[in-house]
């Protein structure tokens, strides 16, 4: 992983509430990834079957793989993450992301946390892109500055305006990734492009975020 202006990066991730990282794996990082994922992520489909609500996705990766693990808690992406929350992190969950040559259903718009969650630093995405991710093959969009904006009423968000000039699409190189705030609205569409378009993210709450849920919990 390389390294980045700091300082610039947080401020573009505070002010659009995402930031793409250009090259932050190298080609043998992603050959390395593909090989340590793509065979797990097939077993746990073959074991278990491909029936959640948002077909090719796995979460929890930890939980079965400590190289996951090793990842999630102690990866070298950990600490730009602290920077960006501005706090220590708890790494939630390690996930696999596939969207397939004629998938046609994508992620509707919504934000990844809801409820008691209201700062704009509560948690953060750091999304890998294993594979081209373009508008032809389901890459991510954001809504920049959302994440300000106060969508905590449900995850699922309503009435967004796609040609709005604040629409960002990300579109991404193997070796890219991307960070996105755990409040900034973001949505992707299928695959058309007979393209693979595979990715692996980690999810952390601050740590901040998650005293003040505990907090709360005991005040009521």
């Amino acid at each position: 992983m390389i390294n980045y202006d700091v300082d610039e990066t947080k401020k573009r991730y505070d002010d659009d509430g995402f930031v793409i990282l250009r090259n932050c794996l190298d080609m043998s990082e992603v050959a390395a990834l593909r090989e340590r994922a793509v065979p797990l992520a097939d077993r746990l489909f073959r074991a278990h079957g491909n029936h959640s609500t948002y077909r090719n996705v796995l979460k929890s990766l930890q939980r079965v793989d400590p190289w996951f693990e090793e990842q999630l808690n102690a990866g070298p992406h950990v600490p730009l993450i602290k920077h960006l929350l501005n706090d220590d992190v708890l790494g939630a969950s390690a996930a696999w992301f596939d969207r397939p040559e004629g998938e046609v259903q994508g992620f509707k718009p919504h934000v990844d946390v809801i409820g008691s969650y209201r700062e704009p630093d509560a948690g953060a995405t750091i999304w890998f892109a294993l594979d081209r991710a373009d508008t032809k093959n389901g890459c991510l969009h954001y809504l920049r500055g959302s994440h300000k904006t106060g969508h905590r009423d449900g995850s699922f968000v309503h009435d967004i305006d796609h040609e709005s000039a604040d629409v960002f699409a990300a579109q991404l190189n193997p070796g890219d990734a991307i960070i996105h705030s755990a409040l900034t609205v973001h949505w992707s569409g299928g695959n058309e492009s007979g393209a693979p378009r595979r990715a692996v993210s980690y999810f952390y709450f601050s740590a901040r975020s998650q005293a003040n849920i505990h907090s709360g919990e005991q005040h009521k």
